[in-house]
């Protein structure tokens, strides 16, 4: 048994363009570049949806039209670009492909760069100052005031309940 798809034409175009449930990276990438705050992506993308969903939109090419309207309105920032035309481009990328390997294997240098660094490197790393007895001891006295604040508020809860009784 398969699994059937019960979405239309439309909806799986608004799927790829903007995400499915989540936002893709291409179009979060598209909506910073537009100066398009990340709420405002998610409301495009449900605009989207609504419209869909009520068949105000009716075919591919009134949705790729509704999203550059809706990218543009939203839009602070002038782009010279066209988010539909950069998407079309990457239909023959799959998300779930392993990249092609590498005409030329990378050289020492360039892999001993991607590794971090360890302990036994000798590389140092950046620590606190070691703490004075006088921190110490300012600690400790705020940690006893705050508790004293504590105790004294306790102390006029319990003598407003010996006044009610």
């Amino acid at each position: 048994m398969g699994f059937y798809n019960t979405n239309t034409v439309e909806e799986k175009r608004v799927n790829k363009l903007t995400g499915d449930i989540h936002i893709n990276d291409a179009f979060k990438e598209e909506t910073q570049k537009r100066g398009i705050p990340i709420y405002d992506a998610y409301n495009i993308q449900k605009r989207l949806y609504h419209e869909v969903e009520h068949e105000m939109l009716v075919g591919e090419e009134a949705v790729d039209k509704r999203l550059m309207e809706l990218l543009e309105e939203k839009g602070k920032k002038e782009v010279s670009h066209n988010y539909i035309e950069e998407m079309t481009f990457e239909d023959g990328k799959s998300k779930g492909m392993i990249p092609a390997r590498p005409k030329e294997a990378p050289t020492m240098n360039e892999l001993l760069d991607n590794i971090p660094p360890r302990a036994r490197d000798g590389k140092t790393f950046n620590r606190k100052p070691d703490k004075t007895t006088a921190d110490y001891l300012n600690r400790i006295f705020l940690q006893n005031q705050k508790i004293i604040n504590q105790n004294k508020r306790v102390i006029e809860l319990l003598e407003k309940i010996e006044e009610k009784l």
